[in-house]
């Protein structure tokens, strides 16, 4: 988001940009929970 800031006049060309990064990271945040779920699922599963 700094950069954003620093370019100013760059600012609506970054905008696209930056949903696309700001996509990918909520993307990226729901393929950890997923994981963090299925391996704690896994977890739970084994001791029984």
């Amino acid at each position: 988001m700094t950069w954003l800031r620093y370019n100013g006049r760059v600012m609506k060309e970054m905008a696209t940009g930056d949903l696309i990064v700001g996509v990918l990271a909520a993307l990226g945040v729901v393929v950890l929970l997923v994981m963090f779920v299925y391996v704690v699922k896994q977890i739970i599963l084994r001791k029984d």
